[in-house]
């Protein structure tokens, strides 16, 4: 009786016939170039309705031996339905199938509540098929279904907005041919491949291939932050290196907060410098030393032509985005600057001045700002609305961080353009005067505007409590609940708040590091993108001409 069992076990696996080739490869980061370890790596085998997932080691290698020639029952007998991807996902995902005879297929989609969503039906011959699913309905868990004359498969799907999207989309023949099975005897010359490569924090990436022999394929990814466009709104560093002529952008340094070798590493495309003179140390010659501070910062882009390049339009930015160079833009901090004279105003426009801060914590004689005590009471004079005007005209964005509050709403009266507040907070969190009532939330996402976050704790939290990204993140959630994710930014204030640091914030390099906290918080990839620049660069293309 043994030796019939042997026998038995022996035939099983001598009828069997396997062949296979060997895939390897690595995963690393595109910027850094080190290797990206457990990576999900799901390969889609069409040739031979398979599905493997596997993971990269430590190093980002990985290595799968692929199976070419089957001689046994494993071939699905009609399709097979495929995880979506991506899942989650906003504001569409892709569905793929396969279908190995021809037959009358029909696509639905389900809420959680059983209720049909969306549905698609279609006579489809052998091949493999992917559709688009744009989400429609409110943000949750869905169902999706594929069903044959005599199958059908549902999967689950996660859709992490509300959305009002047009459902399905065209379904698309993946293969130039259809699929030809035979369960008793297949053979291939090659096999038809989809690699779909996941990490948390990366945009994920999906390979299309033909292999017809052992194949090594590397592949480079990207972070979801990197493959942003960063704006920070706000940075003081001109203002340091005023002082300090030693300290120049082209350097690495382990003091203050910003160069071009952190910026590059923390990724930011495009930073405002703000040009802000001492109203108290430069009472009669603000403009002069704008101008001073304008000509460092002309001198320092010079000095680094091949990493940073001004910017005064979006045709700058985008160019630099392409050549992977920083922008750098001009943003005067105080209307004291133009000295109650509209053409310093043209003039500092001449020079590349994109945004005006209307006031510092001083009041002008135009404008009353956020710390002084009428800020509730007086606004504009006449001729400050003339500057308002001007700024329209010229095309400067206003930004009304430290401006008073009977201020801005002269100002919204006004203008016709989006304003923004380039470095502020939410006072309904942390209630000082240079952050902003709900109410100046609404109206500047109402103008189309933005609130750029800023990183100084006593803007974010209490002296007695610990600030760190978190707490970032809820000024951030605050006003995402209130009007919307189309309405954040960022702006740091980096080197203008000395070594009072957010933790885990503590320079320009720390940027990463919070576009992945927001990932970890539920933030969206698109969510994201908005926020880090998205969002502001809309306005920019608004206003600045």
């Amino acid at each position: 009786m043994r030796a019939i069992k042997i026998f038995i076990c022996l035939f099983l696996i001598l009828s069997v016939s396997v062949e296979a080739q060997r895939l390897s490869g690595q995963i690393t980061d595109y910027d850094e170039d080190f290797g990206i370890g457990s990576a999900e790596l799901i390969i889609i085998d069409f040739t031979h309705s398979r599905i493997d997932t596997i993971f990269t080691d430590s190093n980002g290698n990985w290595e799968f031996q692929l199976i070419t020639n089957v001689n046994d029952q494993s071939i699905p007998d009609d399709f097979n339905l495929l995880q979506n991807y991506p899942n989650p996902f906003n504001p569409s995902t892709k569905i793929n199938f396969i279908i190995n005879k021809p037959d009358n297929i029909t696509m639905t989609i389900h809420n959680i509540l059983g209720e049909l969503v969306d549905s698609k039906s279609a006579f489809l011959n052998s091949g493999k098929y992917s559709i688009e699913w744009e989400g429609k309905g409110s943000a949750g868990i869905y169902f999706y279904t594929i069903q044959s004359s005599s199958k059908s498969i549902t999967k689950k799907m996660v859709q992490l907005d509300g959305l009002k999207g047009k459902g399905f989309g065209e379904i698309n023949s993946m293969n130039n041919s259809s699929l030809k099975l035979n369960r008793n005897s297949f053979t291939q010359s090659s096999t038809s491949l989809s690699i779909i490569i996941n990490k948390f924090g990366y945009v994920s990436d999906t390979l299309d291939l033909i292999i017809e022999s052992e194949q090594t394929i590397n592949q480079k990814m990207r972070t979801i932050h990197s493959n942003s466009i960063l704006v920070d709104l706000h940075n003081d560093i001109l203002e340091i290196m005023l002082e300090d002529k030693n300290y120049h952008l082209s350097d690495m340094h382990n003091y203050n907060h910003t160069d071009i070798p952190r910026l590059q590493r923390g990724k930011v495309d495009m930073q405002f410098f703000a040009v802000w003179v001492n109203p108290t140390s430069y009472t009669t010659n603000a403009f002069a030393k704008a101008n001073e501070m304008i000509d460092l910062f002309e001198s320092e882009i010079f000095a680094s032509a091949d990493k940073i390049q001004k910017a005064v339009n979006s045709e700058d930015i985008n160019s630099n985005v392409k050549e992977e160079k920083i922008s750098g833009v001009i943003g005067v901090e105080g209307g004291h600057a133009i000295e109650n004279d509209l053409n310093k105003l043209i003039a500092l426009y001449n020079r590349g001045m994109r945004y005006l801060t209307i006031t510092w914590n001083n009041s002008t004689d135009w404008a009353v700002s956020a710390s002084d005590n009428r800020s509730t009471t007086i606004g504009l004079s006449e001729f400050g609305k003339k500057v308002i005007r001007t700024m329209d005209s010229l095309g400067v964005i206003i930004d009304v961080s430290h401006t008073g509050i009977q201020t801005i709403k002269d100002i919204l009266a006004i203008t016709k353009n989006p304003i923004i507040a380039t470095h502020s907070g939410v006072r309904a969190l942390q209630n000082h005067t240079r952050n902003l009532y709900d109410y100046q939330i609404k109206d500047i996402a109402n103008s189309g505007g933005v609130i750029g976050i800023v990183f100084y704790p006593p803007f974010l939290g209490s002296p007695n409590s610990s600030v760190d990204i978190q707490t970032v993140i809820k000024h951030i959630d605050y006003i995402v609940n209130l009007v919307g994710v189309d309405y954040v930014a960022i702006g740091s204030d980096f080197d203008g708040i000395g070594t009072n640091t957010v933790n885990g914030l503590e320079d320009v390099t720390k940027f990463p590091d919070l576009t992945m906290e927001l990932l970890k918080h539920g933030y969206s990839r698109n969510d994201i993108e908005k926020i880090l620049g998205g969002n502001f660069l809309r306005v920019f293309k608004s206003v600045v001409r």
